[in-house]
């Protein structure tokens, strides 16, 4: 895995691959429209599928660039800037029972850059290299729907010599379903999907194990601190 062995992300680890069916079946029916679900509320009624949330002509948050990525890329969050989002639970109620999970135990990174969100990469499309806004959280990748084409490029024509997948500093790896990947997102990372299907995962916020548990308070209580005086907004923007 990218990059860490540690207790506490091994815990996270098991606790998102052990909810690998759940999850994987409500993005098939909420967000790829694969299945229906019944609306519990109603007399046989399906619920509708989850909207996007991503507008990659916003600004101001940690993702607000029209030059970020080529192509196509989808998200269904329901944690947006440490917010979580109405609704999401309600369509979703295995993957958001996995994600509570790990803020129960105290896993989750719960600040303004917080995320959590089924992310969808289009065949034919790519993020650019970048590099996250801080070194405080791991990300972790758990990977839904991988295409059937995404092995090795003939030539090794693509990074690494592989179709679809993830560069994390010099390292290049492939995803895998149900198997997770973490990753340190302050390192520069670029993403690519060069198959002709969809690559799918749900993309999700952990503490650094390094960051400890008093400097974690610290860290909420500054945030805190600073969107009560007006410094910042929710998504940590000024």
């Amino acid at each position: 895995r990218v990059a860490y062995n540690d207790p506490s992300v091994s815990r996270a680890v098991e606790i998102v691959e052990g909810a690998f069916e759940g999850i994987r079946s409500e993005y098939l029916s909420a967000v790829a429209g694969m299945g229906t679900k019944t609306d519990p509320n109603s007399d046989g009624g399906v619920l509708p599928p989850l909207e996007p949330d991503y507008d990659v002509n916003s600004r101001g948050g940690e993702h607000a660039s029209d030059a970020l990525h080529a192509g196509s890329w989808d998200w269904h969050s329901y944690v947006l800037n440490g917010e979580v989002r109405d609704g999401f639970a309600e369509r979703c109620p295995e993957t958001a029972a996995a994600v509570d999970a790990l803020r129960e135990e105290g896993l989750l990174f719960e600040t303004p850059f917080s995320f959590c969100f089924f992310s969808t990469l289009a065949g034919g499309s790519s993020i650019k290299p970048h590099v996250g806004p801080m070194n405080l959280r791991l990300r972790v990748h758990l990977p839904l729907v991988v295409p059937n084409d995404a092995g090795p490029a003939p030539g090794g024509k693509d990074r690494g010599g592989v179709t679809c997948g993830l560069r994390v500093g010099a390292q290049v790896r492939q995803w895998s379903e149900g198997q997770a990947l973490v990753l340190d997102d302050s390192y520069e990372h670029e993403v690519w999907n060069n198959a002709a299907d969809p690559r799918a995962l749900l993309l999700l916020d952990l503490w650094h194990p390094d960051v400890g548990q008093e400097e974690r308070v610290r860290i909420r209580n500054m945030f805190d601190y600073a969107r009560g005086k007006g410094w910042i907004g929710k998504d940590g923007s000024k």
